[in-house]
C-alpha cells in the first residue's frame, strides 16, 4: 500500500512539486513525439477515409421506494417514500476515420435535464500487431475504480452506490470518491498504451478537476494514472481475472474568502487516493466479481467544504490539515450467470443472474463507529441480452450522533435495454 499519509497535501505556488516539474517536462517531449509521429504519417500518400458513423442508446426506468429509522440525517416522514423516474436516458454517436481515429459524443436526457457525459476524440499515433499508442482529449471519465468504468448497462447492482431520499450523509465507496473529486467525468487530456495484445493497459491523464462540463476554477490540475493486467484467460483467449491498481491526485480550488464564490486561481490544496482492483470472469455465465479497495484523504470537515454543481470538494481558505481524514473502503459485487439453452430463440427469459453487493466504507479511520454498510442482493432477469429486469434490496447501515445503530432501506426495480 502506499503510504498515503506523507503525500503532502498542500501545493505552494513558491515551491514548484516533482507533479509540477514532470508536467514542464513532459508537455514539451509529448509535443515533440506526436510532431515526429505526424511527420512519419504524412511520408506517404494520404487516402480517402470515410468516417463510419454508429448511434447507441440506453433507457433505464426504474421504481424505488425509501424507509428506515429516523435520525438527525434521515427522516423518513420528510420526503415521498416512492418514485418512478427515468435513470437514465442517452443516446450516443460513435464516429471511426479508418482504424486510428474514433470520436464519442454521448449526451443525457433522463427528467428532462440535458447533460452531456462523453465527448472526446482519440486518435492512434502507433500502432502494431501487440502495441498501441493513443491520445485523447475532450470529456471523459477519470481513470479511476474499475466499477466506476463498468457501462451502467451491465450493472449487476443497479447502482453504484447509494442512493437514498432523504439521506443527507452517506458512508459507501461511489458516494464518497465522487464527493472529494475523484472520480466521474472530467474535461482534459489523457495517453495510453496497450501491450501484449491488450493485457496490460495504462492510462494517465490530466484534468481540469472541475468535474462534468465545468471551466477549470485555479491553475492546478488533477492528474490520475491507471494500470490493468489480464493475469489468466481461458483456452478462448477471454479473460478470466483482470487486476490493477490506479492513483489520483487531486487538486481542490480555494475560494478567496470564507464565504465567497470566487476562487483564488493560484491557490489550492492537493489530495490523493489510490485504489486496488480486481475482476474475475466477466459478463458471461458463471461467476463474476468485481473488487475495488480504496483508500486516501477525504474531506470530512464539512465548514471547510465548498461545493458548487458538479465541481465538488472544493475548500475555504485557511483550511487546517485536521479537516482532512484518511478513508479505506472495501467494494465486493458478485454475481453468478445463468444463461438457459435456447436453440431456436424463443424463450422468454434467456439469463438469470443472481448477485450480491457489499461495501464498507469507514471515512475517517482515526474515528470509531463512523462507517457505513451496505449490502444489496439483486436478481437480475434478462428477455435479452441487452434488455434487463433487475430487482434488488439496498440495506444500509450506520451509526447515529448518539452511538446507536440505524438502518435506510431501498428496494429498486429497473427496466432497462440498450440498443
Amino acid at each position: 500500500m502506499l503510504p498515503l499519509g506523507n503525500v503532502r497535501s498542500h501545493l505552494s505556488p513558491e515551491d514548484p512539486s516533482p507533479m509540477q516539474t514532470a508536467q514542464r517536462t513532459f508537455i514539451p517531449t509529448a509535443a515533440l513525439v506526436a510532431v515526429a509521429l505526424f511527420s512519419l504519417s504524412t511520408a506517404h500518400p494520404a487516402r480517402a477515409q470515410t468516417p463510419s458513423v454508429s448511434v447507441r442508446g440506453r433507457i433505464q426506468t426504474q421504481f424505488s421506494t425509501v424507509s428506515g429509522d429516523s435520525s438527525g440525517i434521515f427522516n423518513p416522514n420528510a420526503q415521498v417514500n416512492s418514485s418512478f423516474e427515468l435513470r437514465r436516458l442517452r443516446i450516443q454517436t460513435e464516429v471511426r476515420i479508418g482504424d486510428n481515429i474514433n470520436l464519442v459524443i454521448q449526451p443525457s436526457f433522463e427528467m428532462g435535464s440535458l447533460r452531456m457525459r462523453d465527448a472526446f476524440l482519440r486518435v492512434v499515433l502507433a500502432r502494431n500487431a501487440t502495441t498501441s499508442f493513443g491520445l485523447t482529449l475532450g470529456q471523459e471519465k477519470k481513470p479511476f475504480n474499475r466499477y466506476e468504468l463498468t457501462t451502467s448497462n451491465t450493472l449487476p447492482s443497479i447502482e453504484r452506490g447509494a442512493r437514498f431520499r432523504g439521506l443527507s450523509t452517506v458512508a459507501a465507496q461511489n458516494n464518497l470518491l465522487e464527493e472529494n473529486g475523484y472520480l466521474a467525468h472530467d474535461i482534459g487530456a489523457s495517453a495510453d498504451l496497450n501491450l501484449m495484445g491488450n493485457r496490460f493497459m495504462l492510462k494517465a491523464g490530466m484534468y481540469n478537476g472541475s468535474g462534468e462540463s465545468s471551466n477549470d476554477v485555479d491553475n492546478a490540475k488533477t492528474y490520475g494514472a491507471r494500470a490493468t493486467f489480464t493475469a489468466l484467460m481461458n483456452t478462448e483467449q477471454l479473460p478470466v481475472l483482470r487486476v490493477g491498481a490506479a492513483l489520483m491526485s487531486r487538486d481542490r480550488a480555494v475560494t478567496t474568502t470564507a464565504s465567497g464564490t470566487a476562487f483564488s486561481p493560484d491557490s489550492s490544496r492537493r489530495t490523493s487516493a489510490f485504489d486496488l482492483e480486481a475482476e474475475w470472469g466477466d459478463f458471461r455465465p458463471g461467476l463474476h466479481v468485481i473488487a475495488d479497495f480504496a483508500t486516501g484523504k477525504a474531506l470530512t470537515n464539512a465548514t471547510y467544504r465548498y461545493t458548487v454543481g458538479r465541481n465538488a470538494g472544493n475548500v475555504r481558505p485557511n483550511t487546517p490539515d485536521s479537516a482532512f481524514s484518511t478513508f479505506r473502503s472495501l467494494q465486493v459485487i458478485a454475481a453468478w450467470r445463468h444463461q438457459f439453452d435456447d436453440p431456436d430463440g424463443t424463450r422468454l427469459v434467456k439469463i438469470v443472474e443472481p448477485a450480491l453487493r457489499l461495501d464498507v466504507t469507514d471515512p475517517n479511520t482515526s474515528l470509531d463507529n463512523d462507517q457505513g454498510l451496505l449490502i444489496t442482493p439483486v436478481l437480475n432477469v434478462y428477455f435479452s441480452q441487452t434488455t434487463v429486469l433487475r430487482a434488488g434490496l439496498d440495506l444500509y447501515r450506520y451509526e447515529a450522533a448518539d452511538g446507536s445503530s440505524r438502518e435506510v432501506n431501498a428496494f429498486r426495480v429497473s427496466w432497462q435495454t440498450n440498443f
